[in-house]
């Protein structure tokens, strides 16, 4: 189909809950997505941080095919070898003893909020409130959005489930004064995503842990985005050395195919029954196989390497954009390969620019374009990046 055709007959048929940009994505190449009429786009958003491998990685396309030709399905009322080999290696990088799967960030950590109720309920008797922090984002359950600290996402919802109390991150204060004898968990993103890309100082989240620690609290760290070699370390909580209780994976876990994960610490597996938790397509044979590759990918240390030094480029790229542009770029952050930068009012703006010069960025919100480029992506196109941003703030 050309895409106008596309563009007419999504209206007639898909319910209208995204604001999506005029391009239908065909196929990709690499860290490149191509429309229906042969046209090229830099991708530096990589599927809201999935194809992290990018496009026709060779070894992730033959792992689908053999899983496809061997078993779709099998369901968690048997085992399968796909998904306990993906279970011993993520906990072997990560040093947890067990791993729970399922298909999303919002199930995985609507499954660890429900862990962490678990516990302050068999351990103390009465904790089950959660602190969790304005501008985070924890998915589109009504429990997860509840746990979310962004009122765009509350409205019309009301009302939201009770004992969630919200504290600002980097602002011990704030989480101190959030704690009461009922708090049973804190969670949150080592670094804000969807709220704007939002990193937590080190020394914070050292603090939180020896908090939980004194109060017997769950330490919950949602690494959807943020985790899978992001950063430059695998899991983010290694690159800011602090170990939570309990750890969330998505989005970039499958390459591309919907799979998630919870990683259980000895707290919360302490109190663990049969039938607490549970998912019919969790662990999927498919999808279990695709992740062993990414994850084997990805950890490499050539592969973690390569995104500290990538980010260390945009870094200074995006620094000196905003030396040359301060009227309209006011601030940058980030972290190895996840950049907030923030243009007050003009993000839809930047991002219909650059769409139209063949770079895919993204608005996180009216304020901040988000820059999430699969890990792949190369020094050479990172630079192609830079000279299409810096054209779009001079055309601003």
């Amino acid at each position: 189909m050309r895409s106008e055709e596309v563009f007419r007959e999504d209206g007639q048929w898909i319910l209208p809950t995204y604001r999506r940009l005029p391009l239908v994505i065909e196929r990709g190449e690499g860290s490149w997505v191509i429309d229906p009429e042969g046209k090229r786009y830099l991708d530096c958003v990589a599927g809201l941080a999935v194809n992290i491998l990018g496009y026709g990685y060779r070894p992730l396309v033959e792992a689908v095919k053999e899983g496809a030709e061997a078993l779709f399905h099998a369901s968690n009322l048997y085992h399968t070898v796909p998904q306990l080999s993906l279970a011993r290696r993520l906990c072997e990088l990560a040093g947890f003893p067990r791993v729970f799967f399922n298909n999303s960030g919002a199930e995985a950590n609507e499954v660890a909020l429900k862990a962490a109720r678990f516990y302050g309920k068999r351990k103390h008797g009465s904790r089950y409130k959660f602190v969790a922090f304005h501008r985070s984002f924890h998915g589109r359950t009504v429990l997860t959005l509840s746990a979310t600290g962004q009122e765009k996402f509350h409205q019309d919802l009301d009302p939201l489930p009770p004992g969630i109390v919200f504290a600002h991150i980097n602002d011990m204060h704030s989480v101190e004064k959030a704690i009461d004898e009922e708090v049973c968990a804190i969670i949150l993103e080592p670094v804000q995503g969807e709220g704007g890309v939002y990193p937590a100082e080190r020394s914070f989240l050292h603090e939180l842990r020896a908090l939980c620690d004194e109060r017997d609290i769950l330490l919950v760290f949602d690494e959807v985005q943020c985790g899978m070699g992001r950063t430059g370390h695998f899991f983010a909580f290694q690159h800011y050395e602090v170990r939570p209780d309990l750890v969330t994976l998505a989005k970039g876990l499958g390459g591309g195919l919907p799979i998630a994960a919870v990683l259980f610490g000895e707290k919360p597996l302490s109190v663990a029954r049969k039938g607490d938790q549970g998912s019919t397509f969790g662990g999927n044979p498919l999808a279990c196989r695709a992740a062993l590759v990414v994850v084997e990918t990805v950890s490499q240390p050539e592969v973690l390497g390569g995104v500290q030094a990538k980010g260390a480029i945009l870094a200074q790229e995006l620094t000196s954009l905003q030396r040359l542009y301060p009227s309209i770029i006011t601030e940058v952050r980030g972290v190895g390969l996840m950049w907030g930068i923030q243009v007050p009012n003009r993000a839809a703006e930047t991002v219909q620019g650059m769409l139209g010069r063949g770079v895919l960025v993204n608005a996180a919100n009216p304020d901040t374009v988000r820059i999430l480029p699969p890990l792949s992506i190369t020094e050479e196109e990172i630079i192609l990046f830079v000279e299409a941003f810096s054209a779009q703030l001079e055309a601003m």
